[in-house]
């Protein structure tokens, strides 16, 4: 019996089209399990333990303190707050940036589009200190936009664009921006150009092309650069701290605080879960707004 006829003997397994996407899915879930749902389940665990001062939290006790302390603490309120209204505002200008820099790489053509389009994607393989460093260096009192500013004329004294407000954002723009952008960039690039060019048949002038055409076809692309820059900037953390000044507390800063400093384990294992629900809260209602087609629904 040749190997041929052996292997013609043996029966046949055939998986159905469900059971082989499920095989494919086995792995991914267990790293899942493994990188995510494990430590967000000691986490949990862990903000559900008494508070102590004598050490970093009481073992096998269970206790509301932690998120009494979250809930009953002005300072916490606070810094909450800002950090919701600092995620705001970084992914409202992430976005606007992201659609206009894309917008812009998928008008140009030959060695400009690859320029425009290498250079948000350099950014991504640049580390957080580096890009940090380079804020800095731009925007410092005596950074290179400052020192050319000054010397042509357009200011008189330097503008303080670091230690404070601005520097967090800018910082922090720095991180999420070329996600924004390569998220919008790969909708656009499904955008039908005879689309285009019949909206500019009928009349419509570049900016009403852009407003009817364009945008409406990036929606999906723009929902998901909100959600990534949002979540991102919601856990900020070395932005805000390292270029902005003492008072750009955000809640990763103070849970650092809480365990590093105080040793107040419970109450920043309280703090990080309802971050965390407020991170997943964002995201499934951003996919709640989208549907199988990956349009937004209206």
């Amino acid at each position: 019996m040749s190997v041929s006829d052996a292997r013609a003997a043996l029966p046949a397994v055939e998986l159905s089209a469900r059971w082989r996407t499920l095989a494919l899915l086995v792995p991914l879930l267990l790293l899942d399990g493994l990188v995510f749902l494990v430590p967000m389940g000691y986490l949990l665990r862990l903000s559900f333990a008494e508070r102590t001062s004598g050490g970093a939290f009481v073992e096998s006790s269970w206790s509301l303190a932690g998120y009494e302390y979250v809930v009953e603490t002005p300072l916490v309120h606070e810094i909450f707050a800002f950090t919701l209204g600092f995620a705001v505002l970084v992914t409202a200008l992430a976005v606007a940036i992201g659609v206009t820099y894309a917008y812009a790489v998928w008008l140009a053509s030959g060695p400009w589009r690859t320029v425009l389009l290498g250079g948000a994607i350099c950014s991504l393989f640049t580390t957080v200190v580096v890009k940090l460093f380079a804020v800095v260096l731009v925007f410092s009192p005596r950074g290179v936009l400052n020192e050319f500013l000054t010397g042509v004329g357009a200011l008189s004294d330097p503008v303080l664009l670091v230690d404070n407000l601005a520097g967090a954002v800018i910082a922090q723009l720095y991180i999420v921006v070329p996600y924004a952008i390569l998220t919008v960039y790969a909708v656009l690039t499904t955008l039908d150009d005879s689309l285009v060019e019949a909206a500019q048949d009928l009349g419509a002038n570049r900016p009403a092309v852009f407003r009817e055409v364009v945008l409406p076809h990036v929606r999906p692309g723009v929902a998901v650069a909100a959600i990534i820059s949002f979540t991102w900037s919601v856990g900020a953390y070395p932005a805000p701290l390292l270029v902005g000044s003492g008072s750009e507390q955000t809640t990763a800063i103070l849970v650092s605080q809480l365990l590093l400093t105080e040793f107040d384990w419970p109450a920043a294992a309280a703090l990080s879960v309802i971050t965390v629900a407020v991170v997943l809260t964002t995201l499934l209602a951003g996919l709640w707004r989208l549907d199988d087609g990956g349009e937004i629904l209206e």
